[in-house]
């Protein structure tokens, strides 16, 4: 079974078992949590992968970073694939669970690059818009600053993309012009 079957089972197991308890926001609350500690850590997913590290020492690693922190689920997850030698795989896990919690709370994540940062008010504009667009009841934004982007706008959530920057035009312009003069 490839690595992200593997990831995607062991994340529908966990969002299973937090819908059934009604946790599923605090649950994925916490991966985020996980998540950053990963993310801001490289040699984490290197040592838990490693294989002249000890069991114990990667299990003891798991327990005393996130025991304090996150519930007995999440941390039964992460002990789970641990030993199983799938802590390569913690990241993927996490992002699969995110993802099928947001489309059970009818929840989307949107990536719009902009030159210069967005107010709250555009947020929450750009947020409504786009949420019915997509069919979502609440649309998150994240606001990169992509100043080759020269005006306006890029939008992409999930697989879509929505591009109103003026380099994007630009662009379409140029081909325009290059394909009609041959």
């Amino acid at each position: 079974m490839g690595n992200k079957a593997v990831a995607n089972r062991y994340a529908v197991a966990l969002f299973q078992l937090a819908k059934e308890k009604g946790i599923l926001k605090q649950i994925g609350d916490e991966l985020q949590l996980v998540k950053a500690v990963f993310e801001q850590t490289d040699t984490l997913s290197t040592v838990l992968e490693h294989p002249k590290v000890l069991q114990e020492t990667k299990t003891e690693m798991i327990k005393r970073s996130f025991e304090q922190a996150v519930s007995e689920y999440v941390l039964n997850s992460l002990l789970i694939m641990v030993e199983r030698k799938k802590g390569s795989l913690i990241i993927p896990f996490i992002n699969k669970f995110q993802e099928l919690a947001y489309e059970a709370q009818s929840v989307a994540e949107a990536k719009v690059y902009t030159v210069k940062p967005l107010s709250e008010e555009d947020k929450v504009q750009i947020s409504k818009t786009f949420a019915k667009k997509v069919g979502v009841e609440t649309l998150y934004i994240e606001n990169i600053i992509d100043p080759k982007l020269i005006g306006g706008m890029k939008i992409r959530i999930g697989d879509r993309i929505y591009d109103g920057s003026i380099k994007r035009q630009l662009d379409r312009l140029e081909r325009n012009l290059v394909a009609g003069n041959r």
